[in-house]
């Protein structure tokens, strides 16, 4: 592929903050986080901010999106923020289901882990 053209699809599916849409304004980042944490979609995202679904969607799945940023972080601080209260919970002794919820988290963290890793080095 030439240059040019390169620099033409690069445009077409990278985030550009000098053309983000009039909506951005009206999603506040934490809340957005948490919604995503609480396991809402991001089409359900979209119908709460009242944002067309299909034009979210694009704007979420452009490289370096911070939609899909935000998504995921919101994710990843709801799980961590549960995993930090079972290990605490955990680590006494005394709730043997807290250790058990860890111990299956743990797992399934290990598991998905080892799949991210594994799309990763299949790129």
């Amino acid at each position: 592929m030439s240059s040019e053209v390169e620099k033409k699809v690069d445009e077409l599916i990278r985030w550009d903050t000098s053309g983000n849409p009039e909506w951005m304004k009206r999603i506040n980042m934490d809340e957005y986080e948490k919604l995503s944490g609480i396991g809402y979609t991001p089409q359900q995202i979209a119908m709460y901010y009242n944002i067309p679904v299909a034009e979210f969607e694009f704007y979420f799945h452009l490289v370096d999106s911070p939609l899909e940023y935000h998504y995921r972080r919101g994710q990843l601080l709801q799980q961590a923020k549960e995993g930090l209260n079972m290990a605490s919970s955990a680590a006494t002794g005394e709730n043997v289901t807290q250790a058990q919820r860890f111990d299956k988290l743990r797992r399934e963290m290990g598991y998905q882990n080892s799949v991210n890793h594994t799309k990763l080095l299949s790129r």
